[in-house]
């Protein structure tokens, strides 16, 4: 499909993800056939203030593309600019963060904390797509307290925003409760632009289903493809044909575990990527048997030919199992 100017090839996307979707994670979800990519977000402050390691979040590599870069902030003029800024790096799109939950963000005015004042988050998508001819989208949650979503996409539609992404929870709910999907349908028959979908998709089985349940024209994946880039491979499979693709065995979780410790290591030395490695093992390793007291052990070590060479002699006594789907 076309999507802002975009040609997708599949229809699933994955979510910005704060200290998770970096270039070395993207380009392994690339692999698993993921259709759009978004970067970790960045903010807009420390973007106009000219912070290089902001602006590294930012970058990416062509064979990432189709991606968005996500901008957090609570000034419309200052996030105008960090889209200027950004635009210098050519993405596909430049996305507006009107939804992220996280203390440090409300506590600054942005993310879900603009889902207070739709006036601002109307002069907000009006600043930015002024600021640069690449198509702006934008990602919102349900609302602070009380639903105002539909109100709000309409808004940044006028405002010239070109898809928005609904994650139907208030900022109130954080990741608790269920999703209300009916809001995403609310906004689909609301809206003419396109409306990306994105909560509690577990499994396969519930993108189809939120296909089915909203009309959405994309699903956004996040926190279920933490140490499962499967899940984009096998949900397009899903929606293709309906057949269940198996789950990867303990063995594929832990080859590839090594595959994106050696990357890791390629690309930020090895000495950051024991450290920065941590969470990803965990999340790979999340149900595989009698892994516990191994992942502690793990974690102590601060040499990565030894962490290596225990994640490769954990895997030679894996049985060719599956965990959780």
């Amino acid at each position: 499909m076309i999507l802002a100017g975009i040609e997708i090839k599949e229809p699933v996307v994955l979510a910005p993800l704060a200290g998770w979707t970096d270039t070395v994670y993207r380009q392994l979800c690339k692999e698993f056939g993921v259709g759009l990519i978004f970067t970790e977000m960045a903010s807009a402050d420390a973007l106009v203030r000219n912070q290089t390691r902001t602006l590294d979040i930012c970058r990416f590599t062509e064979a990432e593309r189709p991606i968005g870069v996500q901008l957090f902030g609570a000034e419309a003029d200052t996030l105008a600019r960090a889209a200027e800024i950004v635009a210098e790096l050519r993405p596909d799109c430049i996305d507006i963060n009107f939804g992220c939950p996280a203390k440090k963000v409300v506590k600054r005015g942005g993310g879900s904390a603009l889902m207070r004042d739709l006036s601002l988050i109307e002069e907000i998508g009006r600043a930015v797509v002024a600021a640069t001819p690449i198509p702006v989208t934008a990602k919102l949650r349900s609302g602070w307290s009380d639903t105002v979503v539909v109100e709000a996409c309409l808004q940044l539609e006028q405002a010239g925003v070109a898809a928005v992404t609904i994650h139907p929870r208030t900022q109130k709910m954080g990741f608790k409760g269920r999703a209300d999907w009916r809001l995403i349908a609310e906004v689909k028959r609301a809206l003419k632009i396109p409306v990306i979908g994105n909560g509690d998709i577990a499994a396969p089985a519930d993108a189809r289903r939120m296909f089915e349940e909203t009309g959405c024209d994309l699903v956004m994946i996040g926190r279920a493809a933490q140490g499962n880039p499967w899940i984009f491979s096998r949900t397009i499979a899903q929606l293709r044909t309906g057949v269940d693709v198996p789950p990867p065995t303990n063995a594929e979780r832990l080859a590839l575990c090594i595959r994106h410790l050696d990357l890791q290591a390629r690309h930020y030395g090895e000495h950051v990527a024991v450290y920065t490695m941590r969470k990803h093992i965990a999340s790979y390793l999340k149900g595989v048997p009698n892994v516990a007291e191994f992942r502690d052990q793990l974690f102590r070590k601060n040499d990565i030919g030894e962490v290596r060479a225990d994640l490769l002699a954990f895997a030679d006594n894996l049985e060719e199992t599956t965990v959780n789907a």
